[in-house]
């Protein structure tokens, strides 16, 4: 992955870039995909220019969720992009993860796939056989990467089916993976959902509030999230469909089981 840290001031943000001493890349660290359009990842070329970036971006909404950390990592001389992403299908034919790869990243999956659907490649995975290094491989090479890529691309993408597994996660992404002008291979951006029924094995990802409803969460939804938690009899889940009343009138919600 590539070098670089956390921040929540833009003197932490200074810090980070001054003792990187390179070129860097600010990213909003937020719940949502598509931050790069919707103006959460931004560049800079020295520590000064990134704390002018950071307190523009901390603070700020990024649809709909509020930016109170950042990522500053240096930035990569980017040759090719990739992308890889394992996903829960619970369709009654798979009821499984899908591994998917594309040799084009840096955009959706669902535009890659409409564009180049020749460049996308994905495959079930039994959860009791799992997936080898070598499967992930095969799946690589059919669309044409060959050695000394196959390798590091290879590794990369089934080290991601094991965060994918070790986390009980309903999805895992990285786009992209770049490959550099040098010849190396980051992880350079990756996003990942956790199965909220899982959270509580992991309390070091800090995770208050599991759900991915794509904005922060309402009042109402934490203190119903804080009641289904502690209900271990299935999977509950209350959204609040409006957010627009005042005092004493009727809030909208579902609930669902």
């Amino acid at each position: 992955i590539p070098q670089g840290d956390v921040a929540s001031t833009p003197e932490e943000v200074k810090a980070i870039a001054g003792k990187l001493a390179k070129p860097v890349v600010i990213k909003a660290q937020v719940g949502v995909t598509g931050r790069f359009q919707a103006g959460g990842i931004k560049f800079a070329n020295n520590a000064y220019e990134a704390e002018m970036v950071a307190q523009e971006l901390l603070g700020k909404d990024i649809k709909g969720l509020k930016v109170e950390r950042v990522l500053v990592e240096e930035q990569l001389s980017i040759k090719e992009e990739f992308y890889a992403s394992v996903v829960v299908n619970d369709s009654w034919k798979v009821k499984g993860p899908v591994l998917m790869f594309s040799t084009k990243g840096g955009t959706g999956i669902e535009e890659i796939a409409a564009e180049h659907p020749d460049k996308v490649i994905s495959m079930d995975v039994d959860i009791l056989k799992g997936l080898t290094l070598e499967d992930t491989s095969d799946l690589i090479s059919k669309l044409g990467v060959k050695s000394p890529l196959l390798e590091p691309l290879s590794k990369v993408v089934y080290g991601l089916y094991r965060t994918f597994k070790e986390y009980s996660a309903r999805s895992a992404e990285i786009n992209p993976i770049v490959l550099t002008e040098d010849g190396k291979v980051y992880a350079a951006d990756c996003h990942m959902v956790i199965d909220e029924a899982s959270v509580f094995k992991h309390p070091e990802l800090e995770i208050d509030y599991p759900r991915d409803i794509g904005r922060a969460p309402t009042e109402l939804e934490r203190l119903a999230w804080e009641i289904e938690r502690k209900d271990y009899r299935g999977v509950g889940y209350f959204a609040q469909m409006t957010r627009d009343f005042g005092p004493g009138e009727g809030v909208v919600g579902f609930h669902g089981m």
